[in-house]
């Protein structure tokens, strides 16, 4: 593993902007960041053909219609059953007229039999089941360990029982701790590839948006279906209209939307329909994994949409993406590190196992390259695997000292660009030859370590802040010249509420000797304030009054927006859209205005 000279934020002479501003886009290699919208700098930016775009906003709470499964009508079932109560009732007084003395003469005699029954039962049934445990597990030691956990799996009593129940919890415990890794209402969002179409899907109500940045509208459908429980992740189908599959517990739910009838009357004929503002069709098809023969099996071809039976462990799906032609749809799963591959248009499905795959080396993250050759995975293990898609062959990184927690392709698919777990690095996986050849390379780009910057307030003053952390997340436009970077919450970080720009310049990574920097600081990205808060104003009498200046401050409390998820739009003419879901709801998008300087270049 090599390393590259790093240029810092500081020796470029850049500097965060203060908490009170906000970032509205870049231009001219500067980003333009206003403190209110009567700022004079949003009208240069506009007069310099900057485009401002509006935010959306998601609430924490909806409330949305039920989406349980239909049951039969059972309106006449009180009139029946009073019915039987009734016939019932007139039998019992006709016989209490009868055999009322009989009864009670015998009353304490039934009861004391009763007793005495059930205790012979008690004792009887225990040693049956001490027996029957013994048995099983003499058994059990006899069998082959992948035959034995499918027979006695369910058994309880049994080594595979109790295996098979810390499987169970072991992922229920990656699942609580990947849903707290989620801040805010929104989970995940997905572009749509063609279209200015995103999917937003919601944290707690396990449901989907979606929004249409070109007309500014929200479509008036909501995806919700009792079985998309869990939503982890998202990926629209390329060249194949509006499907869109959403990973969750429970498999992929793959959603077929059709566009509304008057939206296909209006639609240019070179076009597709958009989906508009009115009501559109969509039905679902469940991609479930049931077991077949173990734990983690897989189905030989589509689940029917009612399948009855999920297997949560084998079903449980973290990760998806779908190739560039969109005929194939790649699947990672939280219990274990085996890949499927989905061709939805035949509905049939190929595992791509790994020997030794256990719910320790989950997958956290996949990704397919722009030129659909190579398939990049990061799993719970701390491995990076690079797969190759001709003959599926791979080459695994494991000498990280934590997990991968995500990475971006460049647009040539010569170098993948990620970062570690608690770590300040970013690191670039080279592929110095074409495919097939898994002939690569690690290497350190560049480090944003934790510092003191100093940053100037509306008034002049200037004041020295805290900026930075571990990296959390990291994305890569699609022209390849931008890359931008989240900083997580530890005991290093602090204003982790800014994103840090860099310029990418990829053919760097070939040059020899290694002087040439991959990734140049450009900027700073403050999001939007989640609103002042104002609190009691002091009189100047005030004994704690010390100067209005001071009294200001104490006055006005600037909350932090903090990034929940971002990524770019796959196409912007005019550079690239950077769209950021923020921790309160809110959904920004941010322009780099620059395809007019890479035209010239």
């Amino acid at each position: 593993m090599c390393a590259y000279r790093a240029t810092t934020f500081e020796e470029r002479g850049i500097y965060p902007p203060p908490k009170e501003s906000v970032t509205v886009g870049e231009a001219d290699l500067k980003f333009i960041h206003l403190r209110d919208g009567n700022d004079p700098g949003l009208l240069q930016y506009v007069r310099n053909g900057g485009i401002a775009f509006p935010h959306i906003m998601v609430p924490d709470t909806l409330q949305l219609r039920s989406v349980s499964q239909p049951h039969s009508d059972v309106n006449a079932l009180p009139n029946a059953a009073s019915v039987l109560r009734r016939s019932s009732g007139d039998q019992a007084e006709t016989s209490a007229n009868t055999k009322e003395g009989g009864l009670q003469s015998t009353l304490s005699t039934m009861i004391s039999h009763a007793a005495w029954l059930w205790n012979a039962k008690q004792n009887i049934g225990e040693a049956i089941d001490n027996i029957k445990t013994q048995s099983l597990l003499a058994v059990e030691s006899r069998l082959p360990g992948p035959l034995s956990q499918v027979i006695f799996s369910h058994v309880s009593g049994t080594a595979s029982a109790a295996k098979a129940d810390a499987l169970k919890i072991e992922e229920a415990e990656g699942y609580r701790s990947m849903l707290a890794k989620t801040e805010g209402p929104i989970s995940c969002v997905a572009w749509h590839p063609h279209q200015s179409l995103i999917a937003i899907a919601h944290h707690a109500a396990d449901c989907i948006f979606i929004y249409d940045l070109a007309n500014d509208t929200w479509c008036a459908n909501v995806l919700q279906n009792a079985y998309m429980k869990g939503i982890s992740c998202m990926a629209w189908q390329p060249n194949c209209g509006y499907t869109l599959a959403v990973g969750c517990i429970t498999g992929v739910c793959l959603w077929n939307i059709v566009p509304p009838s008057s939206a296909a009357e209006t639609a240019d004929v070179q076009k597709a329909p958009g989906l508009g503002s009115g009501q559109f069709s969509a039905w679902m098809t469940m991609l479930s994994f049931p077991p077949l023969s173990g734990a983690h099996q897989y189905p030989s071809q589509l689940s029917a949409s009612n399948h009855p039976a999920f297997h949560h462990t084998a079903s449980s799906v973290s990760a998806i993406t779908f190739s560039r032609n969109g005929q194939w749809l790649i699947t990672g799963h939280q219990a274990h590190g085996h890949l499927t591959v989905w061709d939805v248009a035949l509905g049939t499905a190929t595992p791509l196992k790994r020997s030794g795959s256990t719910s320790r080396s989950a997958t956290l993250q996949l990704g397919i390259s722009p030129d659909d050759r190579y398939l990049v995975t990061t799993h719970a293990n701390g491995q990076l695997r690079l797969w190759e898609t001709e003959n599926w062959a791979s080459q695994v990184w494991s000498d990280f000292k934590t997990n991968v927690v995500q990475f971006a392709w460049s647009p040539d698919s010569k170098a993948v660009y990620f970062a570690c777990e608690g770590g300040h690095d970013i690191y670039a996986l080279v592929l110095y030859k074409m495919a097939p050849s898994l002939d690569a390379d690690v290497t350190v780009v560049t480090s944003f370590e934790p510092h003191a910057a100093t940053v100037t307030d509306e008034d002049g003053d200037s004041k020295r802040i805290h900026v930075g952390g571990a990296i959390k997340s990291l994305a890569v436009d699609p022209r390849g010249q931008r890359l931008v970077v989240s900083f997580d919450d530890d005991s290093t970080s602090g204003d982790i509420s800014l994103l840090a720009v860099y310029l990418v310049d990829t053919e760097a990574l070939f040059r020899a000797g290694g002087d040439s920097n991959a990734l140049m600081p450009l900027g700073y990205i403050r999001g939007p304030n989640w609103g002042k808060q104002p609190q009691v104003e002091r009189q100047p009498s005030d004994p704690t009054h010390k100067a209005e200046k001071a009294a200001k401050n104490r006055r006005v409390r600037v909350g932090t927006p903090i990034p929940s998820w971002f990524g770019f739009a796959p196409n912007f003419e005019s550079g690239s859209l950077l769209t950021v879901a923020w921790a309160n709801g809110k959904i920004s998008f941010i322009p780099s205005l620059f395809a007019s300087r890479i035209s010239k270049q």
